[in-house]
């Protein structure tokens, strides 16, 4: 078992409609575009990481380079977008009026993030230095945003965990509107993982 065993929700399923199209945001090696092809959806993948890209692309999948908080396609033009746990690498105020702006009016978008529970996990019981203070810095981060608005300079400042209010106070901002909302199973009691259903 992994160590985010029991932090997952196994029971939780990605619902789109066979013959949509789909963008998996942040779609590494491409294992979820090949479960969501395998439903019937015309899947596109975009990442920042080559590496990743470069297997996707070995395996035949529909893969570009991008950015969430600059997504080189069109306006209106996806029916779904999938975003799993990659919201809190990015800019997570451009990347959710980004998916506003792509999806069509009644599209879906499924987004799994992170909450405090996963830096926290990582903070108090990381094995290696280096784990725990990737759990500190990302915690310094955080709380250092949601006063200042600002990120800390360099790589202090590439992660943020996310809170149920602050997401739903970006949804609302750009048209989005939360159909469901679930978390796993808490570390020190804050979620893990944040599992959200949109609607545009």
């Amino acid at each position: 078992m992994s160590e985010w065993g029991g932090y997952i929700l196994e029971d939780y399923q990605f619902e789109f409609e066979r013959g949509a199209r789909i963008l998996d945001v942040g779609c590494g090696s491409g294992d979820q575009l090949i479960e969501l092809q395998a439903d019937g959806t015309r899947v596109f993948g975009i990442d920042i990481d080559l590496g990743s890209l470069a297997e996707c692309r070995r395996r035949g999948l529909n893969v570009t380079a991008g950015q969430a908080e600059k997504l080189p396609f069109a306006d209106a033009s996806f029916d779904g977008i999938l975003c799993k746990v990659a919201l809190s690498y990015t800019d997570d105020r451009q990347t959710i009026a980004e998916f506003a702006r792509i999806l069509k009016p009644g599209g879906t978008a499924y987004i799994i993030t992170h909450g405090a529970g996963y830096y926290l996990k990582y903070l108090f019981k990381g094995k290696a230095l280096a784990t725990r203070f990737y759990g500190l810095r990302s915690v310094v981060n955080t709380t250092f945003f949601s006063v200042t608005g600002k990120r800390l300079p360099g790589f202090l400042g590439d992660t943020i965990y996310q809170s149920e209010s602050r997401l739903r106070r970006m949804y609302e901002a750009n048209g989005l509107d939360l159909i469901s909302a679930r978390s796993s199973r808490g570390s020190f009691r804050r979620p893990v993982f944040i599992y959200h259903k949109l609607q545009r």
